[in-house]
């Protein structure tokens, strides 16, 4: 069952970039992304529902389901840097895998309006480091 971590501080428009650390003791992928509401059932992956926008460690995206996604960029579990970057002023959310932009994930009116939450969903073991603190690198200013 995926449990889910949800941001304390709301965003609320303009550019926001964070970062996920990989931990090598990882088995299980990842869910990754925002949401735009926190009163959900947070024993499950936020990205099950509609209100979620999530890039699935497979390399797949998951937005309103449990099972299925497009897919999209590399895969990413123990090893590697994912970065998030969420444009709210064009409504797009974009990864990158240790440098490497992935390109738009999501486009949507909803990624326009706060609040919006950074998210994550585990599954049995697994873990990670969440870095706040890095510039949006120069692949996303393009």
């Amino acid at each position: 069952m995926f449990r889910t971590v949800i941001g304390d501080t709301p965003l609320n428009g303009g550019l926001h970039y964070w970062e996920i650390w990989a931990d090598p003791q990882t088995e299980n992928e990842l869910k990754i992304g925002v949401t735009t509401k926190r009163d959900f059932n947070i024993n499950s992956a936020f990205c099950d529902y509609d209100h979620g926008f999530g890039y699935y460690g497979l390399g797949q995206l998951r937005h309103g389901s449990n099972a299925s996604g497009s897919q999209y960029g590399k895969k990413f579990k123990k090893e590697g840097v994912l970065g998030i970057f969420l444009n709210m002023n064009r409504g797009e959310l974009s990864f990158s895998l240790n440098g490497e932009n992935m390109g738009v994930a999501f486009k949507s009116d909803e990624l326009t309006k706060g609040p919006i939450w950074p998210a994550v969903s585990l599954l049995h073991c697994a873990g990670f480091t969440l870095v706040n603190t890095v510039p949006i690198p120069e692949i996303f200013m393009r």
